[in-house]
């Protein structure tokens, strides 16, 4: 070989007259071939990529007949069928009456990686900051919702409105069929009824993302569909509707699962750790404000069911004396999150002496605090602190309330309420799944029986937040109104396990809305 090798042993040479092409060692080296390997003109362009190949073509022969000089980045595919990036260049040179194309090769595979892994950063970087923005809105917009079908509604039109996605939809699950039926969707016109999907995994559209996330109550994804086989059913769709990735979440609060989410992307390698992480959080947002809606209607509603259970042996399991007789009228039960509850309710049935000896017993379950909070004509009124509960759990996760428990010995009763239009079937599964000694002794549909404070309730506007009405129903019943005070502020705030300025943001804004109510 004539010419000296520009960068250490990377480089070829094309004798023009003779078209006869040499490689070096290191030219080899690239391409994936024996250092002995008797290169050729066509063959070596070959190597390179199909899409950069005319490319390189042009460049080498327009170097050849005008001597003009090039260089340029292109991908080379190995002999052992490795994608490689390579730096290239030619010049014409003429010496003593020969003409050839000298040129050099560097492998920066290595620089094109780390470049396109800078690249991914920042266009996932903007993705989240995008996202971030979204979830922001999202969450103010879906606490301002009153109905779920409103929630719902913007949730999918909020996210397919994202530069990061093209759309949306939410599904529930037919408990008989377990096929997804549609709720909403925005961008998204037929998708669903065209997917057929279900969460039976027995079924090919139950084999999917969205029968996954139904099945696990967890996130599941596809960050590039035409790689994943599990998604061979729906590819056609995915071309259809122009997406390469997509994700499914479940909009779960407590143990409920509401239904499923869809996000779709035209991006390819969507829905990162980062990106899943935020993206799950819409799914405990929509879910609690469901959950909300939900049990604000079945707070109000007329109609409701009313279901009598019976649990046995409740002095072993719960450390209530078995000489302990009393019944209970909840008024008002307030869930604190992480499991706490604050029950304010009447105990009839009862004297002082039994109820002040339970509050100092010490191996109860569940019951954190009790405290007499007054005497009345029919009984105590008390305030109980309980935390995780099977039942009223349960109970509070359905949108529904206890409104009666009766001790009797080693029995108890409890007289759950529900909304009339809720899946009552489902509901009792799930009390009994959570307390495996209960017995459902009567179920029964009727009309609720009013309240004073539920009919002005009523003429609430739908804004009463779930913490202002916490915040009223609180200060109420421990006597914060009463004069002198039972209870002041910062006891109440205390209570609900906030600080005294909140309890009094969202006590004044409930009793504006109250008055509101009483002189509109």
């Amino acid at each position: 070989m004539t010419n000296t090798e520009r960068l250490g042993d990377v480089a070829w040479e094309y004798d023009i007259d003779d078209e006869e092409l040499f490689w070096t060692d290191g030219t080899c080296r690239i391409h994936g071939v024996d250092s002995d390997y008797e290169p050729e003109l066509e063959a070596a362009l070959a190597f390179y990529h199909p899409d950069d190949r005319p490319a390189i073509r042009r460049l080498f022969e327009t170097c050849v007949e005008t001597a003009t000089p090039y260089s340029t980045e292109a991908r080379l595919i190995t002999a052992a069928d490795e994608e490689r990036w390579v730096s290239v260049s030619g010049e014409a040179i003429s010496e003593n009456g020969y003409a050839t194309v000298r040129g050099y090769l560097q492998d920066i595979t290595a620089q094109k990686q780390h470049e396109r892994l800078l690249e991914t950063q920042r266009a996932d970087l903007e993705v989240l900051n995008s996202l971030n923005a979204v979830v922001r809105q999202l969450t103010d917009a879906v606490i301002d919702q009153s109905t779920r079908a409103e929630i719902e509604a913007t949730t999918c039109e909020r996210l397919a409105g994202a530069e990061p996605y093209r759309f949306a939809w939410i599904a529930t699950v037919d408990p008989v069929t377990l096929e997804l039926v549609p709720r909403v969707g925005h961008g998204c016109e037929g998708y669903l009824t065209d997917a057929k999907l279900t969460s039976n995994p027995t079924e090919p559209g139950g084999r999917g993302p969205a029968g996954r996330a139904v099945r696990t109550q967890e996130m599941q994804f596809s960050r590039d569909v035409y790689a994943d086989p599990d998604f061979e059913p729906w590819l056609d769709l995915a071309e259809r509707y122009g997406y390469r990735s997509m994700a499914v979440i479940p909009i779960v609060f407590g143990e409920t699962l509401y239904g499923v989410l869809g996000i779709y992307s035209e991006r390819v390698g969507a829905f990162g750790a980062a990106e899943r992480e935020v993206l799950a959080g819409i799914g405990e947002i929509v879910g609690h404000a469901i959950a909300a809606v939900e049990r604000k209607q079945a707070l109000l509603s007329d109609e409701i069911v009313e279901l009598s259970f019976r649990i046995d042996n409740t002095d072993s399991q719960i450390g209530i004396p078995p000489s302990f007789e009393a019944s209970f009228e909840f008024d008002s039960t307030l869930s604190l999150g992480d499991g706490t509850f604050l029950v304010y309710c009447t105990a009839t049935d009862v004297e002082r002496a039994p109820i002040a000896s339970l509050a100092d017993t010490e191996e109860l379950q569940y019951i954190e605090r009790l405290t007499i909070l007054g005497e009345t004509n029919d009984g105590y009124e008390l305030e109980v602190e309980m935390v995780d509960p099977p039942v009223l759990s349960t109970v509070a996760n359905l949108g529904g309330s206890v409104s009666n428990v009766t001790i009797t010995g080693t029995s108890t009763t409890m007289t759950v309420n529900l909304a009339a239009d809720q899946d009552v079937s489902g509901a009792i599964d799930r009390i009994t799944s959570a307390e495996p000694d209960a017995e459902m002794l009567r179920r029964r549909q009727m009309t609720r029986p009013a309240r004073s404070l539920d009919r002005l309730f009523k003429r609430l506007p739908d804004s009463l937040t779930e913490r202002q009405r916490a915040s009223l129903d609180a200060a109420y019943f421990m006597g914060y109104f009463d004069w002198p005070r039972d209870s002041s502020g910062p006891e109440v705030a205390e209570r609900l396990g906030v600080s005294s300025s909140t309890f009094h943001q969202h006590l004044r804004k409930a009793e504006a809305k109250l008055l509101d109510a009483v002189f509109e």
